[in-house]
C-alpha cells in the first residue's frame, strides 16, 4: 500500500490560493486552524449557529456557505454527510467552475453519487482517521493524524499535488496518508459502524442483561463493561502495542480465558449476518438508500432508536457509576 509522508508533499500548490472551510464543526475548525497556522489563506462559510460564533472567536470573519465557496479556490466540504445533498444545488454548485478544487474529509456523498460533480473541477479527499479535536491537538504538538487520501477527479492535471498539499497543511503527512478512494473510505466507515461497532454495542447490551439476570448488580455490570475506563485503556494499548501483544499487560488467567473462550462465541449465523451487512447494505448501496429515505422522513426511526437506547436499564445504571468514577479520577 502506498503511504505518503512529509517528504512527499509540498505546500507550494496552495500558494496564492484561498481555502474555504464550509462547515466549522469538529473537523472544520481543526482543519481551518491547522491550515492557517501552515500559512494558507483561510475563509469560513457557515450558517448562523454556534459554530459561526466559534469561528468569530477564533479570529475569522464567517461568510455564508455560498459566499465563501464563490470566493475560494479550494472548497473543503465539511458539513455533515446528510446536509451536503440538501445544500449542494443552491449553496455549493453555483460557485463551481474551472480551476476549483473540492476537498472532502468523508467519501460518502461522492461514493454513492448523492451530489452532482462538474467535470471541470478537481475532486480530492483527505480523511483524517481521528476526531477534529485530535487532528488539532496532534498538529499543535508537532505531530499529525494518519489519514486516507484520494483523487477522484483530476481536471487540472495537478490534483494529487493539491491533495498532498492539503494533507501537509493540516498535518496529516506527519502521521502518514494512505492511498485510498472515496468509495473505500465510505465503505470502511460504514463497515465499522454497521458491523464492528454495531456488533460490539449489541454484545455489550447482551452481556449486561446476562450479567444482571445471573445476579450481578446493574451498576457493577456497567462498571465492568466500560464505565471504569479499563475498556478504553485496553483499546489504547491495542493501538500502541498491537491487538494481541497488549495481552502481556494482563494476567495469565485473563489471557487464557480470552484466547480459549473467544472463538466459540462467534457462530456461523453471526458471520453470515456480518457479511450481509457489508455486501448488501454497504457495498450494495442499500444502506445509503435507506438513510436518504430516513432523512426525508425527519429521522423518525433514528429518534425512536435513540429514545429506546437512552431508556435501556444499562443507561440508567451507568449514571451513578460514571459520576463516582469521574469524581474518583478528579481526586487523583
Amino acid at each position: 500500500m502506498k503511504v505518503w509522508n512529509n517528504d512527499d508533499a509540498s505546500l507550494e500548490p496552495l500558494a496564492g490560493k484561498t481555502a474555504a472551510i464550509l462547515g466549522y464543526g469538529n473537523q472544520g475548525r481543526a482543519q481551518a486552524l491547522n491550515l492557517r497556522d501552515s500559512g494558507v489563506e483561510v475563509i469560513i462559510g457557515n450558517r448562523d449557529d454556534e459554530y459561526k460564533t466559534q469561528a468569530k472567536e477564533d479570529g475569522f470573519t464567517p461568510l455564508t456557505i455560498l459566499e465563501a465557496a464563490e470566493a475560494a479556490d479550494l472548497l473543503f466540504i465539511l458539513t455533515t454527510d446528510e446536509s451536503q445533498p440538501q445544500i449542494w444545488d443552491e449553496q455549493i454548485l453555483p460557485a463551481l467552475g474551472k480551476g476549483k478544487t473540492l476537498v472532502w474529509a468523508s467519501g460518502y456523498n461522492v461514493a454513492y453519487d448523492l451530489v452532482a460533480l462538474p467535470q471541470e473541477v478537481d475532486v480530492v479527499m483527505v480523511a483524517p482517521r481521528m476526531t477534529g479535536n485530535m487532528v488539532r491537538e496532534l498538529f499543535v504538538n508537532g505531530k499529525g493524524a494518519v489519514a486516507q487520501g484520494a483523487v477522484h477527479q483530476d481536471a487540472s492535471g495537478n490534483a494529487e499535488a493539491l491533495m498532498l498539499a492539503v494533507a501537509k497543511g493540516i498535518g496529516c503527512t506527519r502521521g502518514g496518508v494512505f492511498e485510498s478512494s472515496f468509495r473505500e473510505e465510505a465503505e470502511l466507515d460504514l463497515f465499522a459502524e454497521q458491523v464492528i461497532w454495531a456488533g460490539l454495542t449489541a454484545w455489550f447490551i447482551e452481556c449486561f442483561e446476562i450479567g444482571v439476570e445471573s445476579g450481578f448488580s446493574p451498576e457493577l455490570m456497567a462498571l465492568e463493561l466500560y464505565a471504569s475506563g479499563e475498556a478504553s485503556e485496553i483499546l489504547g494499548a491495542m493501538a500502541q502495542n498491537g491487538f494481541y501483544k497488549q495481552m502481556a499487560h494482563h494476567s495469565t488467567t485473563s489471557q487464557y480465558g480470552t484466547l480459549s473462550r473467544g472463538p466459540d462465541l462467534i457462530n456461523d449465523e453471526m458471520r453470515k449476518k456480518a457479511r450481509h451487512n457489508l455486501y448488501e447494505d454497504v457495498k450494495g448501496g442499500k444502506f445509503a438508500q435507506e438513510w436518504s429515505k430516513e432523512q426525508a422522513n425527519n429521522s423518525s426511526k433514528l429518534n425512536a432508536l435513540r429514545t429506546a437506547a437512552l431508556n435501556h436499564p444499562m443507561s440508567k445504571a451507568e449514571e451513578a457509576v460514571i459520576a463516582l468514577v469521574q469524581k474518583a479520577h478528579s481526586l487523583e
